[in-house]
């Protein structure tokens, strides 16, 4: 089968040909339907990012797709006497995190399995999706509540990190008063997941969009933001209109727009980081006490949150805008990504030739 791979002396997602996977004790094969793109590949792939400093030496070459979904064709040997309901012929998600989810783990049994550091996380240390078949931890799939038919494959990819994410982030609102308002800050994959997860899932009555391009503005809108502003514009609005920000989620992660959701949310306002544009944040602690802030981070979402996520698209109350390409394009679809040109969340799809032996 063909892979796309990362290797240390690329900056560009390397082809290779790879015998298919033969599946652990604890590993089912996959056949991968769609392989989801991310900003985070885009890092990976820059020698000065803080994300390809971050990986280890040992864990290179591997084959990138961090999202995944696809088809049971085969099970390890002890996968059907500790996970029953995983058959060949299952409609599945990857779990990217794959989290050794044990009782002595610092993260998994605390809720935190998307933190869990015990295995490499597939896409980004371990055999990703972009390839035909990813051999796969049973613990790190996740059923899919309705066929292909229904999740759609890039959409079912997609929602293992550009739903996911911002779903795990939102949560909170959940458990706050009534009719919040909220800010999304950088409407890309994330941030456009964001305005309908606020809208549909936690009932913000105001969410108002930023972003310096006006065309996914009006994505935005069409997601349920109820404004819609610029970054020169955003202060003013609120200002204008009497807003009252409650809180700010910054899908872009700069020291600019985390200023700016500084400037805009109240007092007592909860700053959510969620973007990783920039390796550090700035805080200035005497403004940040005199407006009694609260500043969180999230990273992915919980096993458990994924579970949510794809019920809620199953049911149609989340409709992630993805499209589609050839797994031959990774390439391409990443400069684009690069340059800002993309308007949805991208999936590749293996080529006929990907599954050749």
């Amino acid at each position: 089968m063909l892979a796309y791979r990362f290797d240390p002396s690329s900056t560009d997602p390397v082809q290779k040909r790879l015998p298919i996977p033969i599946p652990a004790r604890d590993e089912v094969l996959v056949k991968i339907l769609a392989g989801g793109v991310c900003h985070s590949d885009v890092s990976v792939l820059d020698p000065t990012s803080a994300s390809r400093k971050g990986i280890p030496p040992t864990w290179c070459p591997f084959t990138f797709g961090h999202e995944g979904a696809g088809i049971v064709t085969s099970l390890g040997s002890d996968v059907a006497t500790t996970h029953s309901k995983l058959a060949v012929g299952a409609y599945v998600a990857i779990f990217s995190a794959n989290p050794c989810s044990k009782s002595n783990c610092r993260a998994c049994p605390h809720g935190f399995d998307n933190l869990c550091v015990t295995h490499r996380p597939y896409g980004l240390g371990a055999d990703g999706s972009w390839a035909a078949y990813a051999s796969i931890r049973a613990d790190a799939l996740v059923l899919i509540p309705e066929g292909p038919e229904v999740v759609l494959p890039g959409v079912a990819a997609a929602a293992t990190d550009a739903v996911l994410t911002p779903y795990h982030a939102m949560k909170e609102l959940m458990y706050q008063k009534p009719g919040l308002t909220v800010i999304c800050y950088g409407i890309g994959g994330l941030g456009l997941n964001g305005v309908a997860i606020a809208k549909q899932c936690f009932g913000a009555k105001c969410v108002i969009a930023c972003d310096r391009r006006e065309e996914v503005l009006q994505d935005a809108k069409a997601f349920g933001a109820d404004y819609t502003a610029t970054p020169g514009e955003l202060v003013k609005l609120v200002r204008t209109i009497r807003l009252v920000v409650d809180f700010a989620f910054d899908f872009v992660g700069s020291q600019a727009t985390f200023d700016a959701c500084y400037s805009a949310v109240r007092m007592g306002g909860t700053i959510h980081l969620i973007g990783i544009h920039s390796p550090s944040i700035k805080i200035n602690s005497t403004k940040a006490m005199a407006k009694d802030l609260v500043y969180k981070t999230a990273f992915l979402g919980t096993r458990v949150e994924l579970v949510e996520v794809l019920q809620l698209i199953a049911d149609g109350v989340l409709k992630p805008k993805v499209e589609t390409r050839p797994m031959s394009e990774c390439a391409q679809v990443l400069e684009e990504m690069r340059q800002g040109k993309l308007r949805a969340r991208i999936a590749l799809i293996p080529d006929a030739e990907h599954s050749s032996l």
